[in-house]
């Protein structure tokens, strides 16, 4: 059974797929019906499913030839997000609150029929397919888990795809090198001492002092970083204070740090401490940091992403993909084994994260095509080698 990218048949069979996932969305860790629904695809197409002894997520393998040891991965991830959908389509969410604002719906369809496409050739593949479908990639939870699992045992590469609605169908954007960014979020208590707003001076006012702290934070990017290098420093909430009379005892702030290297990361973290601690200081207050350490950068690896361009030349428009400050844990993964994650068009009514983001279903034949030609090209480069 071979991908043919304008077949319509395969096609209404991935769009049912996707549609029925979409109605289903469900938040990170807890993907228990998703979880069940992967699962009774890959066996009703006679794939092996691993026990790995979590409660939500998969690992599959489609065994090849005996006499080949060579495991490529395929990894789709499959966790919604806490967003109301406001889409208004006949197949949106029926868990209220939560949707595939992020198209994860979209990933889960494309492996899994990729999968069963795979497993009817597995008597010709050079090497065996694991497929990874990752819970809670939306709090950097999944892929640590999933390798915990055993998720990377003997993998040679991985392959894996974000649908990307700002890019029209039938294209597909790749890049080798850093793609997207580090995730570090932060939240920031200054303790000062109550006051009575008309006598400040009895009091330590933690509002200035954060407020100089935000202020001061900014000039890491504007002053101690490269203008050659791209990196985000940013407070996305503040809290502190109930009435316009007194001057409270603590305030709260929230943001996120976003690089594209660790030696960048490990810079902008050590200048963020220095003048969060040194502020505090001066202002005679005590100022506490709680990190919440996100993936890596996302760093493609040269070959891998040399091979899956010409795989996807043959059928789609291959573009030089723009690197994203999103961050996604398929970083956790190419720490581990060299890997290729690709942004495939999918000509959204609106981008991701969105309450109103409607994903192209069209584009998921070419997502298919892509998983399947991907793994077969990559194990046969493989078996070449050994």
């Amino acid at each position: 059974m071979d991908v043919d990218h304008t077949d319509t048949e395969l096609e209404k069979k991935i769009i049912n797929i996707f549609m029925e996932l979409h109605r289903h969305p469900e938040v990170s860790n807890k993907e228990e019906w998703t979880t069940a629904f992967v699962k009774n695809k890959l066996a009703a197409a006679g794939i092996k499913i691993l026990n790995i002894g979590v409660k939500t997520g998969v690992i599959a393998e489609i065994i090849g030839k005996a006499q080949s040891k060579r495991i490529i991965a395929l990894r789709a991830d499959i966790d919604a997000l806490p967003v109301l959908e406001k889409t208004g389509l006949k197949y949106c969410s029926l868990n209220d609150g939560i949707s595939h604002a992020c198209g994860h719906d979209f990933h889960t369809a494309a492996l899994l029929v990729a999968a069963e496409i795979l497993n009817k050739k597995k008597d010709q593949l050079e090497g065996s397919i694991r497929l990874i479908f990752e819970p809670g990639e939306e709090n950097h939870s999944g892929a640590k888990l999933m390798i915990a699992a055993g998720a990377l045992a003997g993998v040679s590469a991985i392959f894996g795809m974000h649908n990307m609605p700002t890019i029209p169908c039938g294209i597909v954007a790749l890049k080798s090198g850093a793609l997207m960014a580090s995730n570090d979020n932060f939240r920031i208590a200054v303790h000062g001492i109550s006051a009575h707003a008309a006598m400040p001076h009895t009091g330590k006012d933690p509002i200035v002092t954060a407020a100089t702290i935000i202020t001061t934070l900014q000039t890491i990017i504007s002053r101690n970083t490269s203008p050659f290098e791209s990196a985000i420093v940013t407070i996305g909430s503040i809290s502190g204070g109930k009435v316009n009379n007194v001057i409270p005892d603590e305030v709260i702030f929230k943001g996120t740090i976003r690089t594209f290297s660790e030696e960048e990361r490990n810079y902008i973290k050590e200048r963020f401490t220095q003048i969060v601690n040194n502020v505090g200081a001066a202002y005679g207050q005590q100022t506490v940091i709680n990190w919440d350490k996100g993936p890596s950068p996302v760093n493609n690896d040269q070959e891998v992403t040399a091979t899956v361009n010409r795989v996807a030349e043959k059928f789609m428009k291959v573009v030089t993909a723009q690197p994203s400050c999103a961050d996604d844990d398929f970083a956790t993964y190419e720490e581990r084994v060299p890997g290729c994650y690709a942004f495939i068009g999918s000509q959204g009514s609106s981008n991701l994260h969105h309450s109103d983001l409607i994903v192209n279903p069209k584009a998921l034949v070419y997502a298919v095509k892509l998983h399947v030609d991907t793994a077969i090209t990559l194990l046969n480069i493989n078996q070449e080698k050994s």
